[in-house]
């Protein structure tokens, strides 16, 4: 277990906008920085980070905490597991007893799985310096001329020619039958025993954006045809080959620096651009580039290069790619290698310098890509002709951006010689099929009284604005418990004695608020926003963030409705703060008056009813000193 100590060290070190940026591409955006939120799928940026709170919040997925919570998040982690990441970025000490073999078993999946494959790389590793691996292996690394930094830099291997030789070497070192079918490493025959998925193979390590090895991609050296010549890792909790781009854990930094991505199909294309020079390059790992694939890039840049072989089967996956780009809006094109050459050949004939040009003077957007595949004697052949339009326009709707749609529609007139006003027309029929294809009519009529509506309107406003201020209070209690409300207390305290006894609609702010409670009244300490960020529930952070980073969105029915303004966090908080206890008491009263009025229609006798109507005055008179206190502190 993590000491406390070592918890909060590894906490005020980390760096949620550096933590962030290894994942996200992060812009200005006044005192926060906004990106592409990592979680969900989106074209316009709605992920902010706080560097000064140390926190993130999604307004599109509604996603917020701090760095313990992305990483969780982003990679799955357990707790501990995020704080173990973090600890080994920054080059903090954990001190904790090693893990024997037998108690890896104990520990959670996702980590077995990690701890296994980390091993399994580590093991192939090695066997290059077997005499197996140094007969076979290395010789092949030689051949295909990858240079030992390269063999490094991607933690090349070599899996033995005995069938079970890596499951045989995972179960004497403690790990166990299970992880090894789960991770898919083993393979289980009908007697019971494993064999390996991987034996007498050249390995390659695929990572995931942090750096973690999640699967294993491996190719055959000898002429076999009943085997293939690459096969990959099964998917498994922790690898999905449709979201993992071979290469990108290397590239990304490249690629921010770059704002390009070159996209190629296999392990030895990227290895052999990589070694070249050409180091913002990831494969899509033998698989058709997919949308996940291509929302992973996105985090980094708009900008897509796709460098596939040049025979009709590249074509297909560049022309299938194109579109899927468009769909993510980036800015997807297309270069064409010479015949002789596929993308591995042309990084060992080439250096960096003569690649870059290249690719700058040969890279087609998808119009002039389609336009490329035209024969002359298709030219002048209507039909062929209204059949390429129609595919260029369909790529064209794919675009997000009207002035973009416009630019291409008129390079499509200059390639195929037809009227601008003709290709609008396409394009506006294309889109209304579109459109009804995608939004097929599901009614539902309901018939509402008008004079029930109205009331029920109010009844919704009401009762948004009461959770609105159990959000400001909570908020205001993070941001300004720690400042002082008068000579005697702090703002953490007042609050506190103000509102004992109020009941909260919210759970989450109740959770919170009694958080404060407890830390003052059990442990006489100041339960600070620094703290509750420190909290291990995923639950209470997500909340927090939210609060922390929402600004004030106050309805224009608020005061009509509710008969009073609220004070915002641009004003001078004691105000704020005064304000909100005294609504929370109001409230509180508005609940009695409400109870009072029922009990008096329930009364069975005069006396009784008198004895109600006596508290019904008094409860009145409290309503008007408080609402009075509330607009003199509202005008302050």
């Amino acid at each position: 277990m993590i000491s406390q100590d070592t918890i909060e060290r590894i906490l005020s070190v980390s760096n949620v906008e550096e933590l962030v940026g290894d994942f996200v591409t992060l812009r200005k955006r006044g005192a926060n920085l906004l990106g592409l939120c990592p979680f969900h799928n989106e074209k316009s940026p709605s992920f902010t980070v706080s560097p000064a709170k140390g926190i993130y919040k999604c307004f599109g997925c509604g996603k917020a905490g701090n760095s313990v919570n992305f990483i969780m998040e982003l990679e799955g982690f357990s707790y501990p597991e995020a704080l173990k990441y973090l600890a080994q970025k920054y080059n903090i000490e954990i001190e904790e007893t090693q893990s024997r073999p037998e108690e890896i078993q104990h520990k959670t999946d996702r980590e077995s799985l990690y701890i296994l494959l980390s091993a399994a790389q580590k093991h192939f590793t090695e066997n290059l310096q077997s005499e197996e691996g140094k007969s076979v292996a290395v010789p092949y690394l030689k051949e295909r001329k990858l240079n030992q930094k390269t063999v490094d830099e991607f933690a090349l291997g070599w899996s033995l020619s005995a069938w079970d030789g890596f499951s045989s070497w995972a179960l004497k070192n403690g790990f166990t039958k299970e992880y090894l079918l789960r991770s898919g490493m083993s393979v289980e025959k009908q007697d019971g025993n494993l064999i390996d998925r991987f034996h007498e193979r050249a390995m390659f390590p695929i990572h995931n954006l942090s750096g973690k090895v999640v699967g294993f991609g491996g190719r055959i050296l000898r002429n076999n045809a009943k085997e293939a010549k690459y096969i990959n890792s099964p998917e498994t909790e922790i690898y999905n080959k449709s979201r993992i781009l071979y290469g990108l854990f290397q590239a990304k930094k490249a690629i921010r620096q770059h704002d390009l991505c070159i996209v190629v199909e296999g392990y030895m294309d990227v290895l052999s651009m990589y070694q070249a020079g050409v180091v913002h390059v990831v494969a899509s790992s033998g698989t058709s580039l997919t949308e996940d694939q291509l929302r992973q890039i996105k985090r980094f840049t708009d900008n897509v290069i796709l460098l596939f072989d040049g025979d009709a089967a590249g074509q297909k996956a560049a022309l299938r790619g194109i579109n899927i780009a468009l769909e993510q809006g980036l800015n997807p094109r297309v270069v064409s290698l010479p015949a002789e050459h596929d993308p591995d050949t042309f990084a060992k004939a080439f250096d960096a310098e003569e690649i870059a040009n290249y690719i700058k003077e040969n890279a087609q957007d998808f119009v002039q890509f389609r336009a490329s595949f035209i024969k002359e004697e298709e030219k002048n052949d209507p039909h062929f002709q209204s059949k390429i339009a129609k595919e260029m326009l369909e790529s064209v709707l794919l675009l997000p951006d009207t002035l973009k749609r416009a630019f291409y529609i008129k390079e499509i007139e200059k390639i195929l010689g037809l009227s601008e006003k003709v290709l609008y027309e396409e394009t506006k029929r294309l889109q209304v099929d579109k459109f009804k294809q995608e939004n097929k009519p599901h009614e539902v009529n309901i018939s509402v009284p008008p004079q029930e509506s109205s009331q029920k309107q109010i009844e919704i406003t009401q009762h948004n604005a009461v959770l609105a201020q159990e959000k400001q209070v909570i908020k205001t209690l993070l941001l300004y418990g720690d400042k002082p409300y008068d000579e005697t207390q702090n703002i953490c305290r007042y609050m506190v004695q103000e509102l004992e006894g109020i009941e909260w609609e919210i759970k989450d702010c109740e959770r919170i608020y009694n958080m404060f409670v407890e830390a003052i009244c059990v442990e006489d300490e100041l339960f600070s926003l620094a703290k509750v960020l420190n909290v291990e529930s995923t639950e209470d952070q997500n909340f927090i963030s939210h609060l922390i980073l929402t600004p004030h969105e106050i309805s224009e029915n608020w005061v009509r409705v509710i008969g009073r303004s609220i004070v915002t966090p641009e004003q001078n908080y004691l105000p704020e703060i005064k304000s909100a206890v005294l609504n929370f008491k109001l409230r509180k009263i508005q609940r009695l008056l409400a109870q009072n009025e029922t009990d008096i229609k329930n009364a069975k006798s005069d006396d009784e009813v008198n004895e109600l109507l006596t508290v019904h005055m008094h409860l009145i008179d409290m309503k008007k000193q408080l609402a009075s206190e509330i607009g003199a502190v509202i005008i302050s």
